[in-house]
């Protein structure tokens, strides 16, 4: 009955926000597993299994499966959609051949089309091929479902790699150093690919001691919004590294070492308009040294001095005013990637036990990543310029530096289960930032896990105050191809910090998440509903900070089209006022044409005015985004973001806030491209330019050139010497930067 009084999304909602407390309490109470043995259903499951083939003469990576290793090497077809229709045949024929020697995996890939109009390929930059046709080789080297790595490529040989996490996601941010190269045939488009072992790592073999790795190929194709696997993947079991088949055979692999060393120059002259109205011209030159050694094939030692951090691809703008808590943004710098996946805790929504952008300005770093039987292990050490850069030489702090240091110890004891600890400081004069953290992940069968974290703090800040406090995240979830529910508890006392790490506020917090998600396996490819209910209070009083009622009916339609709604009834407490907000949103994407692709997000509602008078406003954000690919060499990234906000009492406008992006880039050749920025903000009343051109040789090999121009509006400048109503340069930079790999 409900399932067809669901067919009204208005009753739905007005269901949920009426009954959001028994919706947590069925979610707390239904669908909680039995005690069962974890590791029976995994760790004896029957693996789709294949060998890789011995080759003494490896293949030209050309793109051509005319090479005489693909005639003996293993050939692999018959792949399984993951969706739309999972566990069916796939529409379209793959073949996947794979061969070895001591130094190399190699593949040879054959994508077909029945129709080659809907083949979807661009030339483009590495890892920009998210929409596009592609094959990707999965690696889990240990077998023990907690890593794996990807290697992705398209019909014109483009590279995409990632790191994959056994709670889901990946890092994308991560490079390895590998071949490739693909075409278009009349029937599809082929590939191959060579993927040094050194690049990974791995566990350690006596001689003749056959390897037994985790394996998977997937194949994406966009145009018919499909995705298919060579070992079956279920949406009933949680994850997809566990259900990775097995690749065997392989023996006597190189012992070499790798070593790699990446020399970095910058240079920029820039200029800047000082108080007085002046443009003053600068220019810097610096250079710095990545060092990576592999000790053993699955223990790395990096080191980086003076490292070149800068932000060739700079942070995405945001709307940032009026917002209660701090903006995240995304780790993107080299150094802190490497073996980021070890330092990652899971943790819920409001905080990040490592937030390695704290530190901003390091002179050096070292770090020491690997896995030594079933325990992973990560040790960084690193200093902090950026405290010490201020303008007082008589301050104690003047020219001083943080110093910081963070360990982490992870131990298998299952599939896809782990116990771990981890501890960090940071101490900048008499201050300190100390944390000691132990947590686990636990899978229990098929579809259910458990999380749980507890960590301790303890402070100083600048005025010699000490405080200590704890944090505790408890999370248990089911996954689903139906059915699915995630209940959470937080615990976060007043006095804990983390400055290593990124955090919101401090409360007690209890989550309750509801899914349940149909597959009519027709033109509508399937729909669900999810009720979220999310309770915060204050830690010492108990009183409400905020509860959270949200109904999401989301839909995915064939041809790539897919529609999200949202609709909610919250209560927040801010500054002693109690608000009721209700709000609803909508989300489309729309992804039909491989030349175009549209993605609207409209938001309306009540939505708090945060400062010392607080108010309820009336909210309108509007996001339009729009990707052109009218040839494969071109594309071009086109968005529009609003934020409106209305004074309820006096219906005055308080704010309308426009930020304008577009990102166009042109690829010559596989190695030469040339990207240009435009962005406009009507907050700060800023226009900017950025003009990059790229020449890459590798993932490590490569020469940047650009230009970066800044202008604001005189009116929102201090400067009074200036005309009004007009826009004046702020900064103008030129910048080169070289970077080489070399690897032995």
């Amino acid at each position: 009955m409900f399932a067809s009084l669901c067919r009204w999304p208005i009753f739905c909602a007005r269901f949920f926000l009426r009954h959001s407390g028994l919706m947590f309490i069925l979610a707390v109470t239904v669908g909680v597993p039995a005690p069962i043995h974890a590791q029976t259903s995994l760790d004896s499951a029957v693996r789709l299994t294949t060998t890789a083939v011995r080759t003494e003469v490896p293949p030209v990576i050309d793109g051509n499966l005319n090479d005489v290793v693909w005639e003996t090497a293993t050939r692999l077809s018959g792949f399984v959609q993951q969706r739309p229709l999972e566990g069916a045949p796939a529409s379209e024929k793959t073949e996947v051949y794979i061969a070895y020697d001591s130094e190399t995996l190699y593949f040879g890939i054959y994508a077909y089309y029945s129709d080659p109009g809907l083949i979807r390929a661009n030339r483009a930059d590495r890892d920009k091929t998210l929409n596009d046709d592609t094959v990707a080789i999965y690696l889990d080297p240990f077998l023990d479902a907690q890593r794996g790595y990807a290697f992705s490529v398209n019909g014109f040989g483009i590279q995409a790699d990632q790191l994959l996490s056994s709670m889901g996601g990946g890092d994308v941010n991560w490079n390895a150093l590998y071949e490739s190269a693909g075409m278009l045939v009349e029937d599809g488009w082929i590939a191959e690919m060579a993927i040094p072992i050194k690049s990974i790592r791995y566990p350690r073999r006596s001689e003749n001691e056959l390897h037994r790795w985790g394996f998977q190929i997937q194949r994406e194709i966009k145009g018919k919004d499909e995705i298919v696997n060579w070992s079956p993947v279920s949406s009933n079991i949680l994850g997809t590294l566990t259900q990775m088949g097995v690749i065997e055979g392989m023996q006597n692999l190189s012992t070499h070492r790798n070593l790699e060393l990446l020399p970095t120059v910058t240079a920029v002259r820039v200029g800047r308009l000082n108080s007085a109205g002046n443009f003053v011209n600068d220019h810097v030159e610096e250079a710095g040294l990545n060092v990576k050694y592999g000790l053993t094939s699955n223990l790395t030692f990096d080191f980086t001095y003076n490292p070149d951090f800068s932000q060739i691809e700079s942070d995405r703008p945001q709307i940032e005013i009026n917002q209660r808590f701090p903006v995240f943004f995304p780790e993107l710098r080299p150094f802190f990637i490497e073996g980021q996946e070890i330092f990652n805790i899971p943790f819920g929504p409001p905080i990040r036990m490592v937030q390695t952008r704290t530190i901003v300005d390091p002179q050096f770093g070292a770090k020491l990543t690997g896995k030594l039987g079933k325990t992973s292990i990560g040790f960084m050490v690193a200093n902090d310029e950026a405290p010490g850069r201020i303008d007082d030489p008589s301050s104690s702090a003047y020219q001083k530096t943080a110093k910081i240091v963070m360990g982490r110890v992870k131990h298998d004891i299952y599939t896809d289960s782990f116990v771990g600890a981890f501890v960090a400081d940071r101490e900048f004069l008499d201050q300190y930032s100390r944390v000691v953290d132990i947590d686990g992940v636990f899978r229990l069968g098929a579809n259910y896990q458990t999380q749980a974290k507890y960590i301790i703090s303890r402070h100083r800040d600048a005025n010699n105050v000490e405080r200590s406090g704890h944090a505790v995240d408890i999370m248990h979830r089911r996954a689903g191809r139906n059915f699915t529910y995630v209940v959470a508890w937080n615990d976060i006392t007043p006095g804990f910090r983390n400055d290593l790490g990124f955090i919101t506020r401090t409360f007690r917090r209890y989550i309750g998440n509801v899914g349940y998600r149909w597959w009519p396996e027709h033109w509508l490819t399937n729909w669900g509903i999810d009720a979220w209910f999310d309770h915060a209070q204050d830690y010492d009083t108990g009183e409400l900070q905020e509860q959270v009622r949200r109904l999401t009916i989301n839909s995915l339609f064939a041809k790539n089209i897919a529609v999200t709604g949202i609709f909610e009834a919250n209560r927040e407490h801010f500054l002693g006022v109690d608000f009721n907000k209700h709000r609803f949103s909508i989300n489309t994407l729309i992804n039909t044409n491989r030349k175009i692709q549209v993605g609207l997000n409209v938001s309306t509602g009540d939505q708090i005015r945060f400062s010392s008078d607080p108010f309820l406003g009336s909210a309108t954000g509007v996001n339009l985004t729009v990707t052109l690919r009218p040839m494969p060499r071109l594309q071009s990234d086109i968005s529009v973001s609003t934020n409106r906000f209305r004074d309820l009492r006096t219906n005055a406008r308080v704010f309308d806030i426009k930020i304008f992006y577009a990102k166009t880039t042109y690829q010559f050749t596989e190695r030469l491209l040339i990207r240009n920025i435009v962005e406009h903000n009507t907050l700060t009343k800023t226009f900017g330019l950025n003009l990059l051109g790229t020449y890459r040789v590798n993932a490590g090999t490569v020469f940047f050139l650009g230009y970066d121009d800044r202008y604001q509006h005189t009116d929102s400048m201090d400067i009074q010497s200036y005309r009004p109503d007009q826009y004046q340069r702020t900064n103008r930079a030129v910048f080169t930067k070289l970077q080489y790999l070399y690897r032995r």
